[in-house]
């Protein structure tokens, strides 16, 4: 699949860039424990497993790397900023295809579905 395939790229154009200096209590892993769990972490990468159960609002977090995520259970979800304005998908996201994500900054998501959402998403870090 070529890079720059529309299923590889980010599909919500307003997402909010990550701000460096904001404080690490904000970061994902941190600020929304129960549903960010560390598989893997070393000095070049943080594997993430990703889950929101139904009807969860995440709290508001962000994600200071840029990372590859691939969902792999999509219900409906709603992403909103730090001031609770809903940033909407293009419709291009699909289960199982990894998509590229530049560093985030603060945001939550909510699962408005009756099932799990589920993904794995790889961090990569600064060297």
């Amino acid at each position: 699949m070529a890079v720059n395939s529309p299923a590889t790229k980010d599909d919500r154009i307003g997402r909010p860039p990550y701000i460096p200096g904001t404080p690490e209590e904000l970061d994902a892993v941190a600020a929304a424990p129960e549903n960010h769990e560390v598989l893997i972490e070393n000095d070049r990468v943080r594997v993430i497993r990703v889950t929101i159960p139904p009807g969860q609002l995440e709290h508001m977090h962000t994600h200071k790397w840029p990372s590859v995520f691939i969902i792999t259970s999509l219900p409906k979800i709603v992403y909103y900023t730090e001031k609770m304005e809903v940033v909407p998908p293009l419709g291009t996201r699909r289960e199982g295809v990894p998509i590229y994500i530049e560093p985030e900054g603060i945001h939550a998501v909510e699962n408005q579905d009756t099932r799990m959402f589920e993904g794995i998403r790889i961090e990569l870090k600064d060297r």
